[in-house]
């Protein structure tokens, strides 16, 4: 019964989430007729597109080679074609379910190459460590290169200021200490409860998470690790630049605006909407504001580009979960 409380709670969740993501959606686009939408991309110029595909399919790789390092340094060995596909089918699942596709490639990958499911979880948590890092080294960087820039932006926005004081208030940890102190006193009490082998399974699950983390001490190639982490930044933000190539009204816009649009588009994806569907496109398009694009062309960009984007990831991870089985049917 609990277990069904559980399911039904996170399922109101995504709803509710992904019901407030498409409301500011559609507050968005509701004066955005369809037909200059369909004129606009008509005259778009694919071949762009395609690269920032391709520039998303190598930095897919590079993290998978680098999910691969921190596996093998356990003493595991895994198979690239699996970590590979496994990312695809991290960010597929996020489309769907917000913050569950880091669950659905440990598992995959667990599955199939017969490695306990903590340890695994161990790599990923010293993966998203480490991306925090990259993605503050990136942020300082962007903002002291164009100060001026964002704070136009939060002048014509003032109110995200305060959501995003709000986000990481004093309040907000405390109650996230609380909340945890709670749930070490529960699991500690029934812990006690559950006698001798539930302690030995949770010893064990503990050991291998534990692993997992000290993987990044047991790196063979520590560079190659780092060369990893700001290569696969580097790509991403490729694939944001070249789309400004594809659209006339963006395409004189330079790296400087990349980087900007990049960092205010990655603020928004931390609102737990499948794909930052809404915050996303708001974000980009006051962004590209700033710069002097009408909001009407922001609009188009940002359609454009979070729309190939995510249907790549749909594709490519449906069929990475069809061919996972396939590869590993001796398994």
């Amino acid at each position: 019964m609990a277990k069904k409380n559980i399911s039904l709670k996170k399922g109101l969740q995504v709803i509710v989430f992904l019901a407030v993501g498409l409301f500011i959606f559609w507050w968005v686009y509701k004066d955005l007729s369809v037909e200059t939408i369909l004129a606009a991309t008509r005259n778009l110029e694919y071949k762009w597109i395609l690269l920032s595909f391709i520039f998303g399919l190598i930095s897919h790789a590079s993290r998978a080679a680098r999910w691969k390092m921190l596996i093998d340094s356990t003493g595991e060995k895994v198979r690239f074609i699996n970590t590979y596909l496994a990312v695809f089918v991290l960010y597929f699942v996020n489309l769907l379910i917000p913050r569950a596709g880091e669950i659905a490639r440990v598992s995959v990958l667990s599955k199939y190459e017969n490695i306990p499911f903590t340890r695994l979880l161990g790599t990923v948590f010293v993966e998203r460590m480490t991306d925090l890092l990259m993605t503050l080294l990136l942020a300082v960087v962007i903002i002291a290169t164009n100060i001026q820039t964002i704070q136009s932006f939060f002048l014509e926005n003032p109110s995200l200021i305060a959501g995003i004081r709000g986000f990481f208030s004093i309040q907000l940890l405390l109650i996230v200490i609380l909340v945890a102190g709670i749930l070490i006193f529960i699991y500690l009490r029934w812990a006690k409860k559950s006698g001798a082998n539930f302690k030995a399974k949770i010893d064990s699950l503990k050991e291998n998470f534990i692993s997992g983390i000290r993987s990044v001490k047991n790196l063979k190639n520590p560079g190659l690790y780092v060369f990893h982490s700001v290569f696969i930044f580097l790509m991403w933000l490729l694939m944001l630049y070249v789309v400004f190539f594809a659209y006339q009204p963006t395409e004189h816009l330079g790296l400087n605006a990349a980087m900007v649009t990049f960092l205010m588009g990655g603020l928004a994806m931390l609102a737990p909407v499948q794909g930052g569907i809404g915050p996303w496109h708001f974000m980009v398009i006051e962004t590209l504001f700033i710069y002097g694009i009408p909001r009407v062309d922001g609009k188009i960009f940002a359609l454009v580009a979070h729309s190939s984007t995510n249907l790549i990831y749909l594709v490519v991870g449906l069929i990475a979960l069809l061919l996972l089985p396939l590869i590993n049917t001796r398994r």
